[in-house]
């Protein structure tokens, strides 16, 4: 590679030298707006937010004619490979969505530019679990727009024919609780509770926090990290395999199909669920539900999600102009409409939420946009391999648990053992 280059190099210094050509016609001449045009790269996700994205192009676009934005859409999997590729050609592009847990990669190899001293102005309006999950070593790889959690929510009809009163939404709701109220709807026709149990385990470990569960201890950032599977850590996967096996509330046909479908034809009481999905339900006219209060358990309420971040390429020659444009994105009613458009998500700052609710006013996207202070930090997304041992261990031997082919013991000494592998 090097020779080429060189050799290359050589060439031109010698044409230039003889004066046989011109500089002028050598190099093309470019406007000052393409010098400076800015490339932003989002996941190609639903129309509705790929039209948002668009809409918010276009207005930078209209107000920024000399540093242009030119989007480029993607689906999930081509975003990474693209950016992988790019980032070792030095191609990427200058701004980036995408998620934290994928982009910690990328953070630490020195691919995403420090954010923290462009973003203090608005650290104030991030929850404080979710600023951390966004920094490493000190340097902020990107700012959260969008973050899920994983609520309950209840299909009120069902509810009101089966005789059981829904919880209010100012209750508390503990897993026993949950439990208790899931057999209360289960009828010989239906379970009372669907999980999508097929790639459960990060669902898992989100809501670890609400029993006291770790994961892991030591140093999470590097090689030296612990994996725990103590009571609490295996509380949650234990609660959705005794719900199956033992409350008979549940279908183990969640494993391998998804219970979206059940909830949104009328047939399942209670589904577990991301809030990005209130838009899906709300298309359902047919279908009236409120969400459940937050679930609770020893370590409180807070659930430890991952977010979808803005990020900028370090290799970007246009870094002051693409912060400027993150900060574009960060306003607060930029951030609902793009939060509405995902289908429901939390924005990133208190401001954004207050947006959503002031275009929102049923209670449901009210409940939603009030959860922004139950969030803390994920500390599995700093664990080197974490994502490695999750695929090839966590997910498969939990499908075996739920779906009752092994004990929960069975289970814990098989993800331990997966983890030692690795290590």
């Amino acid at each position: 590679m090097k020779q080429s280059r060189f050799k290359a190099k050589a060439k031109l210094l010698s044409a230039v030298a003889i004066g046989a050509v011109s500089i002028a016609t050598l190099i093309p001449m470019q406007s000052a707006s393409a010098a400076n045009e800015i490339r932003f790269m989002s996941w190609a996700w639903q129309d509705t937010h790929i039209a948002v994205l668009k809409s918010q192009v276009a207005a930078w676009n209209k107000a920024n004619p000399t540093i242009p934005v030119k989007l480029e859409l993607v689906d999930e999997a081509g975003l990474y490979t693209q950016l992988s590729t790019g980032f070792l050609a030095g191609t990427a592009p200058d701004v980036i969505d995408t998620e934290s847990a994928a982009a910690l990669q990328y953070a630490k190899s020195g691919y995403l530019y420090n954010l923290a001293p462009d973003m203090r102005y608005i650290q104030k309006e991030i929850n404080p679990g979710i600023w951390t999950t966004v920094n490493y070593k000190a340097k902020m790889f990107g700012v959260p727009w969008m973050i899920e959690q994983y609520m309950v929510v209840a299909n009120t009809d069902l509810f009101k024919k089966l005789g059981v009163a829904v919880p209010k939404q100012t209750d508390s709701l503990t897993w026993d609780e949950l439990r208790a109220l899931a057999k209360k709807v289960t009828t010989p026709e239906s379970p009372g509770i669907g999980v999508g149990l097929g790639s459960a385990a990060k669902l898992t470990m989100v809501m670890g926090p609400t029993v006291g569960a770790k994961y892991y201890t030591g140093i999470t950032t590097g090689t030296k990290a612990r994996l725990i599977q103590g009571a609490a850590e295996l509380e949650v996967v234990k609660h959705f395999a005794e719900m199956i096996n033992v409350d008979k509330s549940m279908s183990s046909r969640y494993v391998s199909s998804s219970p979206q479908t059940d909830f949104l034809t009328g047939k399942l009481p209670l589904w577990f669920t991301k809030n990005s999905l209130a838009n899906t339900i709300d298309l359902q006219s047919n279908i009236k539900y409120q969400y459940l209060p937050m679930i609770s358990g020893s370590g409180g309420a807070k659930q430890a999600p991952t977010a979808g971040i803005y990020s900028v390429s370090a290799q970007s020659k246009q870094i002051k102009n693409s912060v400027k444009f993150v900060k574009f994105l960060m306003q607060a009613q930029n951030l609902a409409e793009a939060n509405i458009a995902v289908g429901g998500a939390i924005p990133g700052t208190t401001s954004g939420q207050a947006a959503v609710k002031a275009i929102k006013k049923d209670a449901n996207w009210q409940f939603l946009m009030n959860q922004g202070g139950n969030l803390t930090t994920a500390p599995f997304l700093f664990v080197q391999q974490w994502d490695a041992w999750k695929g090839s261990f966590q997910n498969p031997q939990a499908r075996l648990l739920y779906s009752g082919k092994i004990t929960l013991d069975e289970y814990k000494k098989a993800v331990a053992a997966g983890w030692a592998g690795l290590r």
